[in-house]
């Protein structure tokens, strides 16, 4: 891959990332600002948000999966290395670039899946709350699994370059 290219896509990432960044501390001072408000308006007055459990709950599924996008970005999501532990370096390498390859593949088939929930959810024409539609609150799945995919691509790419650094075949 040319160095101009490399890094451009390095800016790329680096960019989502910082975005994606503050999107999760936006969502989570906005969800316990809101849940703080609907505590507040439920115990002194009495009353409060009917849609607000909804609009809660949608809140959690974009942390968790944006975060589980962002755990994929830092290399923090789950790994069960013990296996890696007991080779040595370039057998270590492999299975982490057999390991890359296979969270590709599972990522591609979730965001695939998920396109087509969301798809299904778009023709069924339910109302989360308001005017504003379920698949709106549920685009996270197909949004997140591909950003997730491109990680996992990514980081078997470069596994890939660290097998073979000298560039032969």
């Amino acid at each position: 891959m040319s160095g101009s290219l490399r890094d451009r896509l390095l800016r790329l990432t680096h960019w989502a990332g910082v975005l994606e960044k503050w999107t999760l501390v936006f969502l989570v001072a906005f969800l316990f600002s809101f849940d703080f408000l609907r505590v507040i308006l439920r115990n002194f007055f009495a009353t409060g948000l009917v849609w607000g459990d909804t609009l809660s709950k949608h809140l959690v599924l974009w942390i968790a999966l944006l975060g589980a996008s962002r755990a994929t970005m830092e290399k923090g999501h789950i790994l069960i290395d013990l296996i890696p532990r007991m080779l040595a370096d370039r057998g270590k390498r492999i299975v982490l670039s057999v390991d890359a390859l296979f969270s590709f593949v599972v990522c591609a088939l979730l965001s695939y899946a998920s396109y087509l929930f969301v798809c299904n959810e778009i023709s069924s024409r339910t109302m989360a709350f308001g005017d504003i539609p379920l698949w709106w609150l549920q685009t996270i799945f197909p949004a997140a699994f591909a950003v997730m995919t491109a990680r996992f691509g990514w980081q078997f790419i470069e596994s890939l370059i660290q097998l073979n650094p000298s560039g032969r075949r």
